[in-house]
């Protein structure tokens, strides 16, 4: 199976289970974010996924920041 995509092969195929079940989607209003629970327990978003191109400029949909929408 050939996958065109340009998500990392990692983000598709994660090289460990536990990294794979430790990330949900959130929906947002154009699109979505991967978020993932560090070992304290707290949500980090991982990548964006949006329609609207304001929102990869937003400080607050930015890989690497606390998501706290999530539960």
């Amino acid at each position: 199976m050939i996958l065109y995509t340009p998500l990392a092969a990692e983000s598709i195929f994660p090289p460990d289970e536990k990294e794979w079940k430790e990330q949900q989607t959130a929906a947002i209003e154009h699109g979505c974010v991967t978020i993932q629970k560090s070992e304290e327990g707290e949500w980090t978003i991982v990548s964006l996924n949006s329609s609207n191109p304001h929102d990869y400029m937003q400080p607050h949909l930015q890989p690497g920041v606390k998501w706290k929408d999530y539960e």
